[in-house]
């Protein structure tokens, strides 16, 4: 019989096994603020240097930021969490605002800045808005004609803005600015009679307008209108213009899972109080997530919308995107996820998952973050651990749609690895987001990492991607197949990493011709799989816009392992796995048999392709 203890904590550990689950799926989003000043500001009498950052993968570099007037490493400071703003009249001018930890001994964080006037290539950190004083979740804009605006929050649960009329070089407090926890702002860009109003939107929590969530400037950030409520209080998202001027908000739906949308008309008519005429539930197939390993006391990321106000075809297309919990509670899986609307979001088109790996568990797609460039092409970064098994570490990747966020191009990784769980200024997290802003000729990213050993904040240009047709013949050296009934994986590798950067499947006619398009412009080792082993690469080959012919693969009769050579290997492949089907299979007729050790004993000692 077994022992009345035991069965006592068996009964305990059924009780508790719910509510374990439970407590699990309720760490998405918190209640309360995220934002406290519970540390003094950290004492740096003495400072030690070291070489800034300049990291690159794949053709892309990323320059650190938060370096001294001599470009050096400031060790043992952080930063994360970056907003960022360019001129639209002159792409060369940026701004970037973010968290400042002066020390990783204090999470005492200020509104640290820095500017470039050469496009990112090299960037001044002049200090912070103002010394000692308490700062965090930079919110930054411009005007159309390039007035530079940063929002910052207080430990008081109020905000302040900052304007700079020499595009980020000094910035001049023009007073409060209402808000509360993860305050955002935007501003009218477009020609309507909103044009140049600056919109707050943030959050219930650490909110002292008793839950009231939304402000306007009509001059510019000097005043605010008093704080209205939202219908159905969303939380931790974003807010943008149409192009007449309409007003568009998203975020979590009232505490509820996935995300809500709403419209103001009358926003940019600055002689009444903003209503708001349409509000919409936005399911995503998931839900907004908080403390994944990657990010342990912090978003997985917030929810982003943009409007197309360009001229072309998909002008006034809304497109809302996020890193979802594909899960539904698991925490185990975060996903890039994006859905658009063509009739003001009224309706909304089904979800579009944007990283290309699938929903995969303990991957984690975070910081999904969404920008849209003047001539539509929507733009899409965020942090992916899917090259980590592990998700120690994580990588930028980036990826964009010509289509209107119908399809998306194959992922394309943008930086090196990094570990999201060092450096930590006395909080386990990286901040909750990261920016990005487009214009026609690329994505200018701003993002936190940890190349130097410890939270920093890094800039990347990431340009238009032209794409190619890339063309070929493959000779498949009298193998007992025919050529129209042939497919296989074609990959094109960085030629230093091998990192896998595109890959289709190739099919050919009867004469063994293939064609792939849209494959992205660069240098690759270019490589034809099939039956789960490699055959042949050719090195350095250069796509180039709008086409590139010539991409030929010899694939040798007999080599069953892809060494280019029908020698002792191939024999024992095909010995090894006689009468099983797969690996050997030379003839593909299904199963590994004598046809298969004919061909290799008929082709011994030959060899052939690269």
């Amino acid at each position: 019989m077994m022992n009345r203890h035991i069965l006592s904590a068996l009964a305990l550990m059924s009780l508790l096994l719910p509510l374990t689950a439970q407590t699990r799926q309720q760490k998405h989003i918190p209640a309360g603020p995220l934002e406290r000043a519970d540390m003094p500001p950290a004492q740096t009498i003495f400072r030690v240097y070291s070489p800034g950052m300049v990291s690159s993968q794949g053709g892309y570099t990323s320059y650190q930021i938060n370096v001294n007037a001599l470009g050096l490493n400031i060790v043992n400071d952080a930063a994360n969490e970056p907003s960022m703003t360019v001129d639209p009249t002159n792409r060369m001018r940026m701004a970037v605002g973010w968290r400042q930890f002066n020390s990783i001994n204090s999470n005492f964080r200020q509104g640290g800045y820095a500017y470039s006037t050469d496009g990112g290539l090299h960037w001044t950190f002049p200090g912070v808005l103002e010394n000692n004083v308490f700062r965090s979740d930079p919110s930054l804009d411009t005007t159309a004609s390039g007035v530079f605006h940063y929002n910052s929050l207080e430990d008081t649960f109020y905000s302040s803005e900052f304007r700079s009329l020499n595009h980020g070089q000094s910035w001049t407090k023009l007073g409060p600015a209402m808000g509360g926890d993860k305050q955002w702002i935007t501003i009218d860009k477009t020609s309507s009679i909103g044009a140049g109003f600056v919109y707050e939107y943030w959050s219930t929590a650490g909110n002292n307008f008793s839950g009231r969530q939304f402000s306007r400037s009509t001059d510019g950030g000097t005043t605010w209108m008093d704080p209205i409520n939202l219908p159905r209080t969303p939380v931790w998202g974003t807010i943008d213009t149409a192009p007449n001027g309409d007003l568009y908000i998203v975020g979590t739906d009232g505490g509820m899972p996935s995300l809500r949308f709403l419209r103001s008309t009358n926003a940019k008519n600055g002689v009444v109080t903003p209503s708001f005429d349409r509000s919409v539930f936005v399911d995503m197939n998931g839900d907004l997530s908080y403390g994944t390993i990657v990010n342990p006391d912090g978003l997985s990321g917030q929810a982003w919308i943009a409007a197309d106000r360009g001229t072309g075809q998909y002008r006034g297309n809304i497109y809302i995107l996020a890193s979802v919990d594909s899960s539904l509670g698991n925490n185990n899986r975060i996903d890039v996820k994006l859905r658009r609307s063509t009739n003001g979001g009224q309706n909304w088109q089904p979800v579009v998952m944007v990283n290309d790996d699938g929903s995969v568990n303990n991957r984690y797609h975070w910081f999904g973050t969404l920008s849209v460039a003047p001539n539509g092409r929507v733009d899409v970064c965020w942090l992916d651990s899917r090259n980590d098994p592990s998700s120690a570490t994580s990588q930028l990747f980036y990826t964009y749609s010509t289509d209107g966020g119908q399809t998306f191009k194959p992922n394309i990784v943008v930086s090196q690895p990094f570990n999201s769980t060092i450096g930590w200024p006395q909080q386990n997290k990286i901040g909750d987001y990261m920016a990005m802003v487009s214009d026609d000729n690329g994505a200018n990213i701003v993002y936190p990492a940890t190349f130097n050993g410890e939270q920093d904040v890094y800039y990347v240009r990431v340009p238009q991607i032209n794409t190619a047709t890339v063309s070929g013949n493959v000779d498949l050296q009298n193998l007992a197949i025919s050529p129209a009934g042939f497919s296989a994986s074609i990959e094109f590798r960085t030629p230093s990493t091998l990192t896998v950067l595109y890959s289709d499947t190739i099919s050919l006619d009867g004469s063994g011709n293939y064609s792939i398009p849209n494959v992205p412009a660069g240098t690759y080792d270019v490589a034809v799989k099939f039956s789960n082993w490699l055959r042949q690469v050719i090195p350095s080959v250069v796509v180039s816009s709008p086409t590139t012919t010539g991409v030929n693969f010899s694939l040798l009769n007999g080599d069953a392992d892809g060494s280019n050579q029908v020698d002792l290997n191939d024999l024992n492949r095909v010995l090894t796995n006689f009468t099983l089907s797969g690996d050997g299979d030379i003839d593909w007729d299904g199963i590994v048999a004598l046809p298969d050790l004919n061909i290799v004993l008929v082709n011994f000692g030959l060899s052939g392709g690269n």
